[in-house]
């Protein structure tokens, strides 16, 4: 109990600081620029809502209770009216180049902490979900998505996206295909035939169906792919890093899930995997698992997502799960009649029953069901390998991917022929909630990973052309300096006056939709409704991503 309470007080701090810094150091940039250029600096704040001030050389440093990031106020930089000091003193206009360079330097903070921050990363490594793949097998295809009616089939390659080749992961696939603007075009190969299918995504129902995302209805066959550690059982069989593993005592392996049930399965005696190393297939044998000291776990035989609610998206044959009629697509409201609100409560519920019975409350098409089952005592083992895999994207590489990923997404929001929209954008409380869940559920890596690509993105935002954005300044003070004289100012006080609006309207717009997620994230909490029993039903699992198993 205080190891979770000290875990979210070190999430709340991580998300304060960092989601603090990428503001605090786009405003540094502006402030050491403008005192570098001259420029009248009233006050520098860091955080909001004053409670501690020194004026220091004519700049009144601040310190705000509200830790959020933080202001520097520059009058000249603002050409809408005349510009003033804090006691009301006119003070001379600021020329064009001062006020470039000192919008400018905001934005471009923002790029250098990003670099700083993603030459780390590079360094490191950042985990990834699958090992990048120039091609894959469809592993599994639900039977009612456009793909399958388009012609896609289980076992069909696919090598080529929208007509491109590829070497991504599975995430990175994905995203290929919702910034697809229209039909998406597959390059399959089947047996001996190369064919080209189309369609038109749809609104996926099995996964964030409240966002109504073109995700893939598809699954791949991620291949298993081998990390042996020194001197372990799977090195000392003769495995080597990159082996492909593609049975294991002659049954086929679908994907980590499969490989590991397979190992358990048959840890007993010594294993044979039918291996893949440099195109070349064969079988190593006499790989022996050891048990692992206090291993002991409990299964019920499901596959469910990380995203609350929990949904399930498979069921193993012949586990506890199906025997007791959970179908895939149900969601997990409750377990032993408290709240599921993270993926670890159902999976330490199983754990800590011992085997006894174990009450679940679900979501069935709307309506809540109690299923009642014992979880089935099973053995770990271990052969020594490391199932993750570690993307090193320089810092450049990471931020030319965040510049296509912009363009693509105001793109594809502004066609018709994208599910994408600008009700999937984020405000502060859509970015805070996924910085804290990213901490949460992925790990301090993920986390400031996700930090890079927040910096990078709030440098872009804001050198977007618009009034009232560095872009929108740095724009009007190209104007007069070719000019030769400022705008008019009954011109530009309307134009700002108009983006001011929209921009708190658009502000209001994707709050509205961040809170909404978050509800969404939460509602599972205060389920209250009776529950009815469960009748025993078979549902081909749909496609779900990001999965994990108990």
């Amino acid at each position: 109990m205080l190891g979770n309470i000290l875990f979210i007080i070190f999430i709340v701090i991580f998300v304060l600081f960092f989601g603090g810094f990428c503001i605090f150091i786009h405003e540094l940039g502006h402030f050491l620029a403008a005192r570098w250029r001259g420029l009248h600096v009233i006050a520098f704040s860091i955080g909001f809502k004053k409670v501690w001030g020194y004026k220091y050389k004519g700049v009144d440093y601040r310190i705000g209770c509200i830790p959020f990031g933080g202001y520097v106020d520059l009058p000249q930089i603002d050409c809408t009216g005349q510009a003033k000091d804090e006691n009301g003193n006119v003070l001379p206009p600021a020329k064009p180049i001062d006020r470039i360079i000192t919008a400018f330097a905001g934005p471009l903070f923002n790029v250098l902490f990003g670099l700083v921050l993603g030459t780390f990363l590079w360094i490191h490594g950042i985990p990834q979900d699958t090992p990048r793949m120039a091609s894959f097998e469809v592993a599994t295809v639900y039977e009612e998505s456009p793909e399958y009616r388009a012609g896609l089939r289980k076992g069909d390659l696919i090598s080529k996206v929208n007509g491109a080749g590829f070497n991504s992961t599975w995430v990175e696939i994905v995203e290929k295909i919702l910034f697809t603007v229209g039909d998406v075009s597959l390059g399959v190969k089947r047996g001996n035939e190369n064919i080209t299918i189309k369609y038109t995504p749809e609104a996926n129902k099995f996964i964030m169906p409240e966002e109504g995302l073109g995700i893939p209805y598809f699954r791949p066959k991620i291949p298993v792919i081998l990390i042996p550690l020194a001197n372990s059982p799977a090195e000392k069989a003769g495995l080597k890093k990159d082996d492909i593993v593609l049975k294991v005592n002659g049954a086929d392996v679908n994907g980590f899930d499969e490989f590991f049930d397979r190992v358990y399965e048959y840890a007993h005696n010594p294993l044979v995997f039918t291996i893949s190393r440099q195109g070349k297939v064969f079988d190593v044998g006499d790989i022996k698992a050891v048990e692992l000291p206090d291993s002991n776990i409990y299964r019920i035989g499901i596959v469910y997502t990380n995203s609350i609610p929990i949904t399930v998206s498979e069921i193993k044959p012949s586990s506890p799960a199906e025997a007791a009629g959970i179908h895939a697509n149900d969601k997990i409201l409750k377990v032993n009649g408290r709240a599921v609100s993270k993926s670890h409560d159902l999976s330490n519920a199983i754990q800590q029953s011992g085997g006894d019975e174990i009450d679940l409350l679900v979501q069935r098409d709307g309506q809540p069901i109690n299923i009642k089952l014992r979880a089935k005592l099973a053995k770990n083992y271990d052969i020594g390998i490391l199932p993750l895999f570690y993307n090193h994207p320089n810092p450049v590489q990471q931020l030319v991917s965040i510049l296509d990923k912009t363009y693509k997404s105001l793109r594809g929001m502004t066609s018709k022929k994208s599910t994408l929209g600008p009700r999937h954008m984020s405000g502060p409380i859509g970015i805070v909630n996924f910085i804290a869940k990213t901490v949460y559920y992925g790990g301090i890596i993920l986390a400031l990973n996700l930090i890079v690509m927040i910096t990078f993105s709030l440098g872009i935002f804001n050198l977007l052309p618009i009034p009232v954005l560095d872009g929108g300044h740095i724009l009007l003070a190209c104007i007069e300096w070719v000019t030769g004289k400022p705008m008019s100012e009954q011109l530009i006080k309307p134009v700002f006056v108009i983006c001011i609006s929209l921009l708190i309207g658009l502000m209001a717009f994707v709050t509205f939709y961040d809170m909404k997620r978050i509800y969404t994230d939460v509602k599972a909490w205060f389920v209250t409704e009776s529950a009815t029993p469960a009748p025993v039903k078979k549902e081909p699992p749909p496609p779900v991503a990001n999965e994990v198993k108990p």
